[in-house]
């Protein structure tokens, strides 16, 4: 793979640009930080970021016991989403009151999603397979690139130390195994893990969905592995190799009397050398290939698989008393499908930049610059600027600004001409900007925080009057507010988070479907010895089911419990109940939503 000259020659330019300053020896974060690497690409102390984050530890996610990612982000971040129909059913994220398809998703820092829709399928990640999470809101395709509107949900493997079983099961036949295995032997570390799902959920339809109701049981299959090996070959230089699987049969209706099936496989594989070349200075270099593969089966067979090869070559310096980074990426996006496309692959190569660090006493920067050079639209420039202010003893100001653009879908660009309908070509991309502020205040057991934003997106794809293409015609604009806290004091633990916005098409004065104007989730925890028990609230407002309004969606609250026992230190007990109150919702109409579900799990752990 060769990257285009012009990058090339960026490249160098950048790294003569920096070694015309004087490197110093990169200070690590303070220890008792949460550090996060999403941000800023480079490795920061968590409050130390202007940029507005959410971070999902491994010991929240084993407390939490969900089944899948969506429903993770969902009571732990604090996001909204919606859902058709019940367990491995597609789910659509919406980052701060964006599309579903203006989010990026990296496992392990690669790109896996549809190229054909646009869209991520989190749905089909077990939470068991990952170490933690880390959510970035807001404009990130300075950053990332493409897709980043509405932010970025990076996941990171498991990190398995020792050998580790779990068993569960539950409601409607729900069945769960996963073993993981770990150990370090001098300079190699190996992690293996691999679990099974399966559940006879009900329809994930009702009545309410006259096309396609079929009032029979939808099942869901999940079969995922993950394997990590690294190797020190010196101090300083380590080799990497990451693969990550999931095979996936999702039952659905497309009708009465079909059995209508989805086989979905997701996989990443990473090859990656990290290299310190001298003091305060580390080269990454990657080369990957994620991939979704789809094959429906039923009323309307057919196939879309999308491969993106991807390279990358980061450099992380410490530059004129803070942290920059700078390297090229390149990725291409291939699709193999049953439909006939009238273009099936587009390359992008980028070059991206950016600096942190503190610029006076008590004042700290972020910038980052990017430009992609997409084979089917050309050009495009991004970029986020964010600041820090340490006004007083346990209080921050932050405000950030930034640009991103979204990526034209293929089925958007290429689709052929079936029943008067066909892709356009001429599609620019959608493009936003968006600003924010946030106050925060750290003071003993409590923690709050404060952020508003305005997020403008224009060039919105929709379908034309004529209902024959799609084009350029929608805007949007998002304005919220989102307060969180957090407070632990002996075995007590409390979160809360709440988001206040206005989801608005500017064209027509409406809300954006399926965008409440309140949600929020909220959890207490207690730990005492070998016990340790919680509660969730999930919140979520009215909204509507369609771009006219005239169909409401009522809102809704979810209480969920949770509880674990280490019955010995090499055994324990966990038992989760969702929706205990068997409240009947509705996220998207037509699509049955689950009602209450209980799991219990026996976990084994060697020394």
């Amino acid at each position: 793979m060769k990257f285009p000259v012009r990058l090339s020659l960026a490249a160098a330019a950048c790294g003569s640009l920096f070694s015309a300053f004087p490197l110093h020896a990169q200070t690590p974060p303070p220890t008792s930080a949460v550090v996060v690497v999403t941000a800023a690409r480079v490795p920061q102390a968590e409050d130390q970021s202007p940029l507005d984050l959410r971070v999902i530890p491994r010991s929240r996610i084993e407390a939490a016991g969900a089944d899948s990612l969506a429903a993770l982000l969902q009571r732990e971040a604090g996001l909204e989403l919606a859902a058709n129909g019940g367990p491995g059913q597609p789910v659509g994220l919406f980052l701060r009151g964006s599309n579903a398809n203006h989010v990026v998703l990296l496992i392990d820092g690669v790109r896996v999603n549809s190229a054909t829709t646009g869209t991520n399928a989190f749905e089909h990640l077990a939470p068991d397979q990952i170490e933690r999470i880390e959510v970035l809101l807001g404009p990130a395709s300075g950053l990332y690139g493409a897709d980043a509107i509405g932010g970025v949900v990076q996941v990171f493997t498991r990190q398995a130390d020792g050998l580790s079983l779990d068993l569960a099961a539950g409601s409607e036949a729900t069945r769960r195994a996963a073993m993981r295995w770990g150990r370090a032997d001098g300079a190699t570390r190996m992690s293996l893990g691999a679990s099974w799902q399966a559940t006879d959920a009900g329809s994930a339809t009702n009545a309410d969905n006259a096309f396609s109701y079929n009032p029979d049981r939808d099942p869901y299959r999940n079969a995922s592995g993950f394997a990590v090996l690294e190797h020190d070959r010196a101090p300083g230089h380590t080799v990497a190799a990451r693969l990550t699987l999931a095979d996936t049969r999702s039952h659905f209706d497309a009708g009465p009397g079909v059995d209508d099936f989805n086989r979905q496989r997701l996989g990443t594989l990473a090859l990656e050398s990290r290299d310190r070349l001298g003091a305060g200075w580390t080269s990454t270099l990657r080369l990957a290939r994620g991939q979704d593969d789809l094959r429906t089966e039923g009323s309307f067979p057919g196939g879309f698989r999308t491969d993106q090869d991807q390279a990358s070559w980061q450099h992380a310096l410490a530059l004129a008393g803070g942290d920059a980074v700078a390297g090229v990426e390149w990725r291409r996006e291939q699709v193999d499908s049953d439909t006939a496309f009238t273009q099936t692959s587009r390359r992008v190569s980028s070059l991206f930049a950016g600096w942190s660090g503190h610029v006076a006493a008590g004042h700290r920067l972020q910038l980052a610059l990017r430009h992609d050079d997409d084979s089917q639209f050309g050009g495009h420039g991004t970029g986020n600027l964010g600041w820090n202010w340490a006004l007083a003893p346990g209080w921050r100001l932050s405000a950030a600004a930034g640009t991103a653009f979204k990526a034209p879908s293929f089925n958007d660009l290429y689709y052929p001409l079936q029943w008067g309908y066909q892709g356009n070509p001429d599609l620019a991309p959608e493009r936003s900007r968006s600003a924010e502020i946030g106050l925060h205040h750290q003071a003993g057991a409590w923690r709050v925080d404060a952020t508003a934003f305005d997020n403008r997106i224009r060039d919105l794809i929709a379908i034309n009057d004529s209902f024959t293409s799609v084009a350029n015609v929608g805007r949007a604009r998002i304005r919220g507010l989102t307060l969180r806290t957090h407070w632990a004091a002996g075995p007590w633990a409390a979160r809360a988070e709440a988001t206040w916005q206005t989801p608005e098409n500017v064209d027509t004065g409406a809300d954006l479907v399926r965008r409440a104007h309140r949600f929020g989730s909220a959890g207490l925890d207690w730990r005492s010895g070998a016990w340790q028990a919680g509660a969730e609230l999930v919140a979520v407002g009215a909204r509507y089911n369609d771009a006219a309004n005239t169909d409401a969606l009522g809102g809704h609250g979810l209480v969920n419990l949770h509880a674990r026992w280490a019955v010995t230190p090499h055994w324990a007990l966990s038992a989760r109940v969702d929706n205990l109150a068997d409240r009947a919702y509705t996220q998207v109409r037509g699509y049955d939503t689950p009602g209450r579900r209980g799991v219990i799990a026996l976990h084994w752990q060697m020394d």
